[in-house]
């Protein structure tokens, strides 16, 4: 096994139709998990683009506990990209104070599994105004290796803003 094996996996969440930037926003609770929350509306489909720099083969897609199709978009000799459909139709909001849990889970050929999990929060699809408040999420970054070809892990994330680095 020997050498490490580092790739950055990009993952950007888009509202579809009309193929808008999802909003997210720093907590300031000890109460939650994590820092960051991603909002996402109830009865919506959300474009998952996953990217891998160098490319890799993305062999399995999970959300939510759900196999999700994931369809080779781009290949080159420095990256490959790959779309898959999240739909919200069955979710029920958050309640106030509340968020939800969103399991990603990646099988990459020769790598292993990549988890990784969002903090998210969900309003009904009339409530405009919550769901498209905060920062513009551009993508979330996530720095990984491989050591024994079983497990990826996780050695940084960043979310990207527009504009901003956090």
């Amino acid at each position: 096994m020997g050498s490490d094996i580092n790739f950055r996996v990009t993952l950007s969440i888009r509202k579809e139709p009309e193929f808008c930037p999802v909003y997210c926003k720093m907590e300031h609770s000890p109460k939650f998990p994590q820092q960051k929350t991603v909002k996402l509306s109830c009865d919506a489909i959300y474009r998952f683009d996953i990217s891998f720099k160098p490319p890799q083969s993305l062999e399995v897609l999970s959300i939510d506990g759900k196999q999700i199709e994931a369809v080779e978009r781009l290949r080159d000799g420095i990256a490959c990209a790959y779309s898959a459909y999240f739909n919200t139709k069955d979710v029920q909001p958050c309640a106030r104070g509340q968020r939800e849990e969103l399991p990603i889970i990646i099988k990459i050929n020769s790598s292993g599994y990549l988890s990784t999990c969002l903090q998210i929060k969900y309003y009904k699809s009339d409530n405009r105004s919550h769901y498209e408040w905060g920062a513009l999420l551009h993508c979330i970054e996530l720095d990984c290796s491989c050591t024994d070809y079983q497990n990826i892990i996780v050695n940084k994330e960043t979310y990207r803003k527009f504009g901003v680095e956090t």
